[in-house]
């Protein structure tokens, strides 16, 4: 009986241990996860109406939005639902006069949207028989708008795009889907004409 007892009691014992043990809360906080995007195979197609003056291709994933039939504006969005990410261009008319201040007016929104980029790297782009001249910019990091872009037939015409993204940038998390979209400005760029 002895024997029985001393059980019981280190089985009290053991029993009021772990209960104690389990009652108190150890919270361990967890890192906030993101969505994990990966897009499809892009396929294009022939973006063109009669009231633009440029054609381009668009992948099969991209919606155009245009303003109001009635409005004098001449911008355009290229919008992705499904990877909640958009394209906003827009176009001027230009002229030679008038095309370094325009430049430079790109430029300068470039550089206000490195404030959280870690590095802006530049390539060019040149089809003179299409007289295209266009400039990708690509900014590495958080930056709002990780790639912009100019295009312009260096006497009449100019055209600018900047990708957005419909959340909080987080470029890491963003990587797939901002390679993607980089793939799609230039299927973009290297497709666009003007139509005069």
């Amino acid at each position: 009986m002895k024997q029985f007892t001393e059980i019981m009691k280190r089985f009290l014992l053991v029993w009021i241990s772990i209960c104690c043990v389990a009652c108190t809360q150890h919270y361990t906080p967890k890192p906030r996860g993101y969505m994990r995007l990966e897009p499809p195979a892009p396929h294009y197609r022939l973006f063109a109406l009669d009231n633009l003056p440029y054609s381009f291709h668009i992948s099969h994933l991209a919606e155009i939005e245009l303003p109001p039939e009635n409005a004098n504006e001449s911008w355009i969005n290229v919008a992705y639902p499904s990877l909640g990410a958009k394209i906003y261009g827009s176009y001027l008319a230009i002229t030679p006069a008038t095309l370094p201040e325009t430049e430079a007016e790109s430029r300068e929104l470039v550089v206000r949207q490195a404030r959280h980029a870690e590095r802006i790297s530049e390539k060019a782009y040149t089809d003179p028989e299409k007289r295209l001249y266009a400039s990708l910019f690509l900014l590495d990091g958080d930056a709002a708008s990780p790639i912009q872009f100019v295009l312009t037939d260096s006497s009449s015409h100019f055209f600018r795009g900047s990708l957005f993204y419909d959340i909080r940038q987080n470029a890491d998390s963003l990587a797939p889907v901002t390679r993607y979209l980089q793939e799609d400005i230039l299927e973009i760029i290297q497709s666009f004409s003007w139509n005069d």
